[in-house]
């Protein structure tokens, strides 16, 4: 096996970890940071701004990190599915670039707002609401990519067995719960396709770095 798939797949498996430490931060951020209240969730990022920018942090490292791991498996892929190879790696990178740029959107758009609302706290209401709008649409256009990629990578590798069926299922169903989470709102779905990216990454990660 070559460096760039080994590479790659311990990059997965740093993705993974990175990841699962965004969902706890996330979580410890509260039900409240999700509440369809501007006011809410603005008042929870100003009392938490430093766990709110950890999180950003996390994000945007997540999102360079997956980068080799991505490139990683379309190169495990390219000699039996070529097509798909390059349409993951493709899909992916677009998905990536939209979370990391919606990342460095909430870690210094947040700050500008966090030291805004000391001065004018409606001001400040109304620049979160244009703030949480852009990252949204951001994070819906990673994750339609970034769902995409994995799920064509999970047929793949389905396909042409280059890794283990295991790894070609949670591929597949981790990327059908990314492209669900676009069409509802539904806490559940949001998790389970937050939590399902977290085994993708660590799952494919570790397989592609024992893979011979």
């Amino acid at each position: 096996m070559d460096r760039v798939q080994r590479n790659g797949g311990t990059a997965g498996v740093v993705a993974g970890i990175l990841l699962a430490l965004l969902f706890v931060l996330f979580m410890s951020l509260g039900e409240e940071m999700m509440a369809p209240e501007p006011a809410k969730s603005l008042a929870v990022m100003t009392q938490k701004w430093s766990t709110f920018q950890l999180a950003s942090l996390l994000g945007l490292l997540t999102a360079g990190v997956a980068v080799p791991f991505t490139v990683g498996i379309a190169t495990r892929l390219r000699d039996k599915a070529p097509t798909r190879a390059r349409a993951l790696l493709y899909l992916v990178l677009l998905g990536l670039a939209g979370h990391g740029l919606g990342s460095v959107i909430g870690w210094f758009g947040g700050r500008a707002i966090v030291q805004y609302a000391a001065a004018d706290q409606t001001g400040a209401l109304h620049a979160w609401v244009a703030l949480s709008a852009v990252n949204t649409g951001l994070s819906m256009f990673g994750n339609a990519f970034t769902g995409a990629g994995t799920l064509i990578a999970g047929w793949a590798i389905m396909s042409t067995k280059v890794l283990g069926a295991g790894v070609a299922w949670v591929g597949i169903v981790a990327g059908v719960a990314q492209i669900l989470s676009l069409f509802t709102a539904a806490g559940p779905v949001f998790l389970a396709g937050f939590l399902l990216t977290i085994v993708w990454l660590l799952y494919a990660g570790y397989s592609l770095m024992q893979a011979k």
